[in-house]
C-alpha cells in the first residue's frame, strides 16, 4: 500500500491535518516578515551633507541658512556640498547672483543629515551607507539571499537525514538568536554575518514547515495545502507594512519581527514527525504512533494490517542513487532541466526585484509594499481555479508575459505628472500579480515534469536557482543609478524570455508523472501510463517529500 492510500483511510484532510496546517501557516507569516524586512531595515532615506563643521564666526548664519547656501538644490540625495571657504564669501549678500558652478565641491567631511519623514532610522542612516559606501546596501541584501541559498541546501539535506521536526526547531532557535544580535549590531561587520544567518534560518525553517504541510495531507488536497500556506505568507507580506509603519526604527523593527518566533516553542507538543520520513528511515513504531494519533483526531481507526502494508511499499525502500548529472544526462533531460531551472531563477529574480523596489515607487513606501503583498492572494486563488482546468503550461506562459510586459511599461513610462506616477505603480502591481502567479505555477509544473527518480534532485537545484535569482535582484536594482529604467527593463525582458522558453515545456495536467529518465520526451511530455507507470496519478502533484513551493523564499527541497 502506498502512503497516499493510507492517508485516505485515516482521513486526507481531517481535523488532524487542518490544525497542523494552521500552525505551520502561522510560521509562514513570521517567515515572510524576515524574508522581506530588508525593504524597511535597509531603506535609503533622503539625505544631504551635514554643515555642522562649518565655522561661521565671520558670518552670522544659522544651520538652515548654511544648508540653503552650501547644498545645491534639490537637496534630496546629495553626496557633496560647495566648498565653504570659497562659497560663503561669494554668497554673502548676493546669493542669487553668484554662479555656483564655478565654486569648488567637496565630499561630506562631517557626514550626512538624513530626513526622518519616512523612517526614523535604517541601517543606511545608522551606518551611513550612501555615496561611496552605497554598495553596502546591495551587498547586505545579496548576503541575506546567499544565506537563504545555504539554508535551503543545508536544512534540506539535514531534514532528510535527521527528520523534519528537529530541524524546524533548530531553524527557529537560529532565527531568534540571529535576529536578536542583528538588532543590536554596532557595525556592518557584525550585522552582515547575523543577516546571513537570519536568511539561512528563516528559509530552512520555512522549507521544513512547507514540506510538513504538504506531507500531512492526502493527494487530493496537496495543491490546496501548498497554496494555502503561500497565502499566509502573503498575509505576512502585507502585515509587515503595518508593523514597519508604526515601528520606524530598524532596531526595534528587527526585535518586533523576531520576538514572536519564541512562541513557536509550544509547537514542540503539537507537531509530529513526518510519517513519510519515519517510514523511509525504518521508524515503524513512531510511524504507527503518529498514524494512530492522526486517525483518532480525525475520528477514524487504523486497520491492524495498515503499517505492514506500508512497510512493504517499494517506494519506501532505497533505490539506486541518482545525482544531479542524471538531470542533464540525455538531450531531452538537459533541455527540460535547464529550461525549468532558468524559469525558477527568473521568477525569483523578478519576484524579489519587484518586492524590494516598492520603496522606489512614487507615493508611500508602506502603502506600495502592502499593495504588492495584497495582489499575491488573488494570484494564488487564480492558480487554484485554473491549474486543474486549463493546465500548467498555458497559465505559466500567459502570467509571465503579463508580468514581463507590465514591468517594461512601468519602467519606460515617464513620471512627470502624478497621473503617470500612479500608472507606473499600477503597472508594477500588475507585474507583481503576474510573476506571483507564474512563481506558484512553476513550482507545481517542475514537480510534475521531473521523473520520479530525480524529482528530489531536480527540485533542489531549482531552489538553488531561485536563490541565485534572489542574490542578483538587489544588484540589478542598483543599476538604476546608471539608468533609472534599466532594472524594470531587465526584469520585464527576462520574464518575456523565460515565458517564451516555457513553450518548450511539456503539459503535465491530466497525465501520469514520468518515472524514469527514459520516459521524458521534451516535445510531447509523457502522455501514456505505459511510458510513465500507472502508479503516479496526475492529480498527485508532489512525490514523497517534494514541496510545491518554497518560501518566497520560497524554498525548494534539498538536493
Amino acid at each position: 500500500m502506498h502512503l497516499d492510500d493510507a492517508l485516505k483511510v485515516i482521513g486526507e484532510f481531517g481535523r488532524y491535518q487542518k490544525t497542523r496546517l494552521l500552525l505551520l501557516c502561522g510560521f509562514a507569516v513570521v517567515s515572510a516578515w524576515h524574508a522581506l524586512n530588508m525593504v524597511f531595515v535597509g531603506a535609503e532615506p533622503r539625505f544631504h551633507c551635514s554643515t555642522h563643521d562649518v565655522n561661521t564666526t565671520r558670518f552670522n548664519f544659522s544651520q538652515s541658512q548654511l544648508q540653503e547656501m552650501l547644498i545645491p538644490a534639490p537637496a534630496d540625495t546629495q553626496c557633496y556640498r560647495l566648498n565653504p571657504d570659497e562659497a560663503l564669501p561669494e554668497l554673502v549678500g548676493n546669493a542669487s547672483d553668484v554662479n555656483v558652478t564655478g565654486i569648488g565641491r567637496e565630499s561630506c567631511p562631517a557626514g550626512y543629515v538624513f530626513y526622518t519623514d519616512q523612517y526614523d532610522s535604517t541601517i543606511t542612516s545608522d551606518f551611513e551607507l550612501v555615496c561611496d559606501r552605497k554598495f553596502w546596501r546591495s551587498t547586505s541584501r545579496s548576503v541575506f539571499f546567499a544565506g537563504r541559498l545555504v539554508g535551503a541546501v543545508i536544512f534540506g539535506q539535514l531534514s532528510d537525514r535527521f527528520g523534519r521536526r528537529p530541524l524546524f526547531f533548530v531553524g527557529v532557535a537560529m532565527l531568534v538568536v540571529a535576529g536578536g544580535v542583528a538588532s543590536a549590531a554596532p557595525s556592518m561587520l557584525v550585522f552582515l554575518p547575523m543577516y546571513f544567518l537570519q536568511g539561512a534560518a528563516h528559509t530552512g525553517a520555512f522549507l521544513v514547515s512547507f514540506t510538513l504541510s504538504t506531507e500531512l495531507v492526502g493527494p487530493k488536497y496537496r495543491v490546496i495545502a501548498g497554496f494555502v500556506i503561500q497565502s499566509f505568507y502573503s498575509v505576512g507580506f502585507m502585515s509587515l507594512a503595518g508593523i514597519a509603519y508604526f515601528i520606524r526604527d530598524w532596531r526595534y523593527l528587527e526585535i518586533a519581527i523576531t520576538a514572536p518566533a519564541v512562541l513557536f516553542v509550544v509547537y514542540w507538543w503539537f507537531l509530529s514527525e513526518s510519517i513519510r520520513w519515519l517510514l523511509s528511515h525504518n521508524e515503524e513504531e513512531r510511524a504507527r504512533q503518529v498514524l494512530t494519533e492522526a486517525a483518532r483526531i480525525n475520528g477514524r481507526e487504523v486497520p491492524p494490517e495498515l503499517l505492514k502494508e506500508l512497510q512493504s511499499d517499494p517506494a519506501m525502500k532505497a533505490t539506486r542513487q541518482y545525482t544531479v548529472l542524471d538531470c542533464v544526462r540525455t538531450p531531452a533531460m538537459a533541455k527540460l532541466s535547464l529550461n525549468v531551472w532558468f524559469n525558477w531563477l527568473v521568477n525569483a529574480l523578478v519576484y524579489y526585484g519587484l518586492s524590494l523596489n516598492t520603496e522606489n515607487l512614487a507615493g508611500s513606501p508602506y502603502l506600495n509594499f502592502c499593495l504588492a503583498g495584497a495582489v499575491e492572494i488573488p494570484a494564488y486563488l487564480l492558480c487554484i481555479v485554473l491549474l486543474n482546468r486549463v493546465g500548467r503550461r498555458l497559465p505559466l506562459i500567459v502570467t509571465m508575459y503579463l508580468g514581463g510586459l507590465a514591468c517594461i511599461l512601468s519602467g519606460v513610462i515617464p513620471k512627470h505628472t502624478e497621473a503617470l506616477q500612479t500608472a507606473t505603480i499600477v503597472l508594477a502591481m500588475v507585474g507583481k500579480f503576474g510573476i506571483t502567479a507564474s512563481y506558484g505555477i512553476i513550482y507545481l509544473a517542475a514537480a510534475e515534469v521531473f521523473p520520479t527518480v530525480v524529482r528530489n534532485i531536480g527540485m533542489g537545484v531549482s531552489s538553488m536557482s531561485a536563490r541565485i535569482g534572489g542574490i542578483l535582484a538587489p544588484i540589478i536594482l542598483e543599476s538604476a543609478s546608471v539608468l533609472p529604467v534599466l532594472p524594470m527593463l531587465l526584469f520585464g525582458s527576462l520574464s518575456v524570455l523565460a515565458a517564451t522558453l516555457a513553450f518548450l515545456l511539456p503539459e503535465t495536467a491530466g497525465r501520469p508523472l514520468p518515472q524514469l529518465l527514459e520516459n521524458v520526451d521534451i516535445g510531447r511530455g509523457c502522455a501514456s501510463s505505459f511510458c510513465c507507470g500507472k502508479s503516479d496519478k496526475a492529480e498527485i502533484t508532489v512525490d514523497n517529500d517534494i514541496p510545491l513551493k518554497d518560501g518566497k523564499g520560497k524554498n525548494g527541497n534539498s538536493v
